[in-house]
């Protein structure tokens, strides 16, 4: 009991299909599966009560046996190109042991495909909400490019501006600092994610992390862009 003295959760949902890598759970990165970095940087930390992984891969869910977390068998429709997160929590809740089921518990969602998030970040994440007294928490980065310059193209074929149009003429260190959500931590009690429907973001505290930090593994380049990274991090390319 480590987070407002309530349960912790980690879920770490690892389908085997992938669009952009195949069977990408399964690559490694610094000589271990996103799988394995993911279950072993949950069991690193100290804030985490409980492991779980959804897979609906029977290679990715004996990972999880091999390594003693919970395992859960994802059903086919909850593992398609077109399953949502929302629809992997509720998945969990559902399958979740009634005599584990609080509402005031804590899930910490950690996508594989962020493998250059430690055992650290979460700490730190779960501090940043103890001392802000805060029930939720996503981990963003900051973004290059700001969204207050972009355009919509209309109807009619012609430019529009996204926001005001004054705004797209301010220098860029004018504009407000923008940051985006990237994929590698989120905590949120099961109380907010049921109330609103899916996952808390407004009102949330960020846990703002570095570009490098941030790598997304969404393709062969992201995979080879975090295993050069790791490899500088330790001295060695």
């Amino acid at each position: 009991m480590s987070l407002m003295n309530l349960p912790v959760f980690a879920l770490i949902p690892a389908r085997g299909g992938s669009k952009g890598v195949p069977r990408k759970n399964l690559s490694t990165v610094g000589g271990e599966t996103l799988v394995q970095r993911a279950i072993k940087i949950a069991k690193s930390s100290k804030g985490v009560d409980e492991i779980y992984l959804s897979s609906d891969d029977e290679d990715i869910l004996n990972i999880g046996r091999d390594l003693k977390v919970n395992v859960l068998k994802r059903p086919p429709e909850f593992a398609s190109d077109e399953a949502t997160a929302v629809q992997v929590v509720h998945h969990f809740l559902i399958e979740l042991p009634k005599t584990k089921f609080f509402t005031d518990a804590y899930i910490v969602y950690l996508q594989p495909t962020s493998p250059l998030r430690t055992a650290k970040h979460l700490e730190d994440a779960f501090a940043l909400m103890q001392n802000r007294q805060r029930h939720f928490l996503v981990s963003v980065s900051e973004m290059e490019k700001s969204p207050f310059k972009s355009f919509l193209v209309g109807e009619d074929g012609l430019l529009q501006s996204l926001f005001e149009e004054e705004m797209s003429n301010l220098r860029r260190q004018d504009l407000p600092t923008v940051f985006i959500p990237n994929g590698a931590i989120y905590v949120f009690r099961v109380s907010d994610f049921l109330d609103r429907k899916g996952f808390p973001s407004n009102g949330g505290l960020p846990f703002i992390m570095s570009s490098q930090e941030s790598i997304d593994v969404d393709s062969e380049e992201d995979l080879k862009k975090a295993n050069q990274t790791l490899g500088e991090q330790y001295g060695r390319v």
